[in-house]
């Protein structure tokens, strides 16, 4: 049995005492992410849990991903005007703009102008479907009932088309759905069924249904999309990278957000810069063309996508 035991007070003994900073530091410090201990409370001395459906089928997901001949890339992006306008648009009107889906909008735009090859799916070593809708599958966390949180795939199709002010929203009611869906297009009753309950069948099914979504663009586009956006930087604070595995020829992962010297307009000043990293399927995209997506992608956040109509101008 785990229970959870408040952390003593620093005049009594305890394992890890997290100083306190004094006034001057206060800013420099984060809050830890946990003030309590887990105490395990079994004379062995360890506890026994079950590894869940979900948790094995995530291991099978990234086994298979790990065929795929990736390679990364990592840069780091000023967004201390995008951070701006976010903020001055809340303070106006007290609606939250997700930074998330302000990545999500700009990588969308960008893919569609590099879709061939960033936007295509491999059949066999002979096929290449390129398609022209940019399905994004990224990650939501979803309160449940007893207070806990969950994390779950969820799909924006054509975010190519979409503005900054249709996904943020979109998002947003897609944390608050009572049972999510995978996805925001239309699918048939089968898939939606499949999506829901694939974690549950016995691991040959799994199996087959894997390796059909792994070798079938149509049926994986179907399923997860055509590219994909993971913003870990969301669950914690500060520069990090990070190397992923992906299903997709072309995956983003959204780092942390720390104050940084920068050269901004010949001066070298703090500014707020993300740290991004790219995943590519290099039997499909090589050097050059995922250097010339990667300075596009870069330039779109830091600066084209100011004054955008389907950026922050739609959100006046």
């Amino acid at each position: 049995m785990i229970t959870m035991e408040t952390k003593p007070k620093r005049d009594q003994s305890a394992v890890m005492d997290t100083p306190k900073p004094n006034s001057k530091d206060k800013k420099l410090h984060k809050e830890l992410n946990s003030t309590t201990e887990v105490k395990i409370d079994d004379p062995r001395g360890y506890s026994v849990k079950k590894i869940s459906n979900m948790a094995r089928l995530i291991d099978e997901f990234t086994t298979l991903s790990k065929k795929k001949n990736l390679i990364w890339s990592f840069t780091e992006c000023d967004i201390t005007e995008a951070r701006r306008k976010i903020k001055e648009y809340y303070d106006k009107t007290g609606e939250k703009i997700s930074f998330t889906a302000f990545i999500i909008t700009v990588f969308a735009r960008v893919v569609a102008n590099h879709k061939n090859p960033m936007n295509a799916l491999r059949k066999g070593t002979k096929e290449l479907y390129v398609f022209d809708d940019v399905d994004v599958m990224t990650n939501i966390e979803r309160l449940l009932p007893d207070g806990t949180k969950k994390p779950v795939s969820y799909t924006i199709r054509k975010a190519h088309t979409k503005t900054l002010k249709e996904i943020s929203d979109e998002l947003h009611e897609a944390k608050k759905t009572k049972r999510v869906q995978a996805t925001s297009g239309q699918k048939s009753p089968m898939l939606k069924k499949l999506a829901k309950n694939v974690h549950k069948f016995p691991k040959f099914i799994r199996k087959i249904l894997l390796n059909k979504m792994f070798s079938d663009p149509i049926f994986k586009k179907k399923t997860m999309g055509t590219v994909g956006v993971t913003a870990v930087g969301m669950f914690g604070s500060g520069m990090g990278h990070m190397i992923h595995l992906t299903p997709h020829t072309l995956s983003l992962v959204v780092g942390g957000i720390d104050n940084m010297p920068w050269n901004h307009k010949g001066e070298v000043v703090n500014r707020e810069v993300v740290g991004l990293t790219i995943a590519m399927d290099h039997a499909i995209i090589d050097g050059a063309p995922a250097a010339r997506f990667f300075h596009d992608l870069r330039q779109w956040i830091m600066y084209f996508c100011h004054d955008a109509d389907w950026c922050f101008k739609s959100l006046e």
